[in-house]
This record gives C-alpha cells, sequence and structure tokens, in this order.
C-alpha cells in the first residue's frame, strides 16, 4: 500500500511539472500580449469598418443633393451613437475625424492602432478610399475635388477609388 502511495504522488508530481511546462505559466501572469499580429489587423479591420458605417451615414443624409456639406459630426453621431465623431484628430479606430469642403464634399478619417490614417471621401466623382502609414495624427483634410490615384506611404495619402488600398 505505501508502494502504491509513493507511485501516485511521483504521478502526481510529474504531471503537475508536465502540465507546467507545457502550459508556460511558472506561477507567471503575462498582462499583455506582446507578438500578437492579428490585433493590428481587426484594429485595421474596426477602423475600415467605421468609415464605411460613417460614409453610408452621411450618404444618406445627403440624399437626393448630393451636397455633404451639412453633414457634421452631430448629424453623424446621431446616426451612429458608437462611433466618435470630431473636427480635431482621431486617436481611435471608433473615433473618426470629419472634414466638409466649400464644394460639398467630406472626407472621414480614422486612425489605426498601428499609426495607418484610413481616409475615405466622397462627393462628384464618387467615394475615394486611401491609406497614410506611420502616423501619429489623423485629422481629415477638407478636399475640394476628388483625390487622384497613388500609391501608399507616410508621406501622402494613397488613394483608389473602388476600395481600401493595402497599406
Amino acid at each position: 500500500m505505501v508502494a502504491t502511495m509513493a507511485s501516485l504522488v511521483v504521478v502526481a508530481v510529474l504531471a503537475v511539472v508536465l502540465l507546467s511546462s507545457m502550459l508556460g505559466s511558472h506561477g507567471n501572469s503575462q498582462p499583455a500580449i506582446t507578438n500578437a499580429p492579428g490585433l493590428g489587423l481587426a484594429d485595421n479591420l474596426q477602423a475600415q469598418q467605421a468609415l464605411s458605417t460613417s460614409l453610408t451615414a452621411a450618404t444618406n443624409s445627403a440624399a437626393g443633393t448630393g451636397d455633404y456639406s451639412s453633414v457634421t459630426p452631430i448629424v453623424l453621431s446621431t446616426d451612429n451613437p458608437s462611433i466618435t465623431y470630431v473636427t480635431g484628430p482621431s486617436s481611435s479606430s471608433s473615433v473618426v475625424s470629419v472634414a466638409n469642403s466649400s464644394s460639398g464634399s467630406i472626407t472621414l478619417v480614422v486612425r489605426a492602432a498601428s499609426g495607418t490614417c484610413w481616409v475615405v471621401w466622397a462627393g462628384s466623382g464618387g467615394p475615394w478610399y486611401g491609406a497614410q502609414t506611420g502616423q501619429a495624427s489623423c485629422t481629415a483634410p477638407s478636399l475640394d475635388a476628388a483625390p487622384t490615384a497613388n500609391p501608399v506611404s507616410s508621406s501622402a495619402i494613397g488613394w483608389q477609388p473602388t476600395a481600401f488600398p493595402a497599406a
């Protein structure tokens, strides 16, 4: 009976050692994930979704006239209370910076945690989608005319007319 108990204790100790080494915990708590590339992708997608939702709301508000000059952060907040709209810089993927132009167009910008500014412009000429990488701050510029297609970089917004560009 003593031999059986001793062997059970040895098996239990080995099981604890094996589980702790497999799980890698060793009793240390890790409060943050330092290597999670999927989180950056998810934040970029959340930023793009916030812009897509905002573009739909802006287009609905400007329906019939095609003039976005009256589509303000207050108007957009009424349609989408889960998104914060500002005239200043965007601080996260759920804060959209809004700028209207004298020509009746609107520019919407949101900053992802990666430092990428995702941009949507709407006016005569249809929507344009853009991105600019490596930015500490993202504020919507007032654009009077439709953008022109160009590549994404850290020095300028890269635009394309059909969907968000790869950043």
